[in-house]
């Protein structure tokens, strides 16, 4: 029990890390013209996902309530003047006991909706994600956009999303930038 209490901390708090780095990112990163897109390998070597530029890469620990660690790495790349594409891995101490995957994307998700009063979910619905079972989601607040999937493999999370203004959403380039995403391991 104290395991799953602490997993279900570590995604609260990751989804509140996440938001407040990417404010911090927005604010600072934005790309100049997009050549091309190019696959890029995570420093772990788990996966690899094409990005519309070289992405900014932050590394972050948090310590959970029982002493262990989370460990995330988020990739964040501009999309020209539209958004950002990110992809984040965070890796829990220990993997979750099977069948708990989804209520832990759902604790995601709801994190992400709760983290802003204006936040709405328009909408949330298994996938199949590479063999794996993951979600895909929408949340719309004012005149922004957080369009996801993620999916949960063992100990690792892993949640690839494009965020913007919603009049720039272009749900192609999205996808593009989904299926992309591989597993290497």
């Amino acid at each position: 029990m104290k395991n799953g209490l602490a997993k279900k901390t570590g995604i609260w708090i990751l989804a509140i890390s996440l938001f407040m780095t990417h404010v911090f990112f927005r604010s600072v990163v934005h790309a100049e013209n997009i050549s091309g897109w190019s696959q890029i390998y995570s420093k772990t070597g788990d996966c690899s996902i094409a990005f519309p530029s070289p992405p900014q890469i932050v590394e972050q620990v948090m310590d959970l309530s029982d002493g262990k660690k989370l460990f995330y790495d988020m990739y964040l790349a501009p999309l020209q003047d539209k958004g950002v594409c990110l992809l984040l891995i965070a890796t829990y101490p220990a993997a979750l006991a099977p069948g708990f995957e989804a209520a832990s994307i759902e604790g995601l998700i709801r994190g992400i909706v709760k983290h802003h009063p204006e936040n709405e979910l328009v909408f949330a619905e298994k996938a199949q994600i590479k063999g794996f079972s993951g979600m895909n989601f929408l949340v719309q607040s004012g005149s922004n956009y957080f369009r996801g999937q993620a999916v949960m493999v063992g100990n690792k999370l892993f949640l690839i999303a494009m965020e913007g203004k919603r009049d720039a959403r272009e749900e192609n380039t999205f996808l593009r930038f989904v299926k992309s995403f591989q597993f290497t391991k």
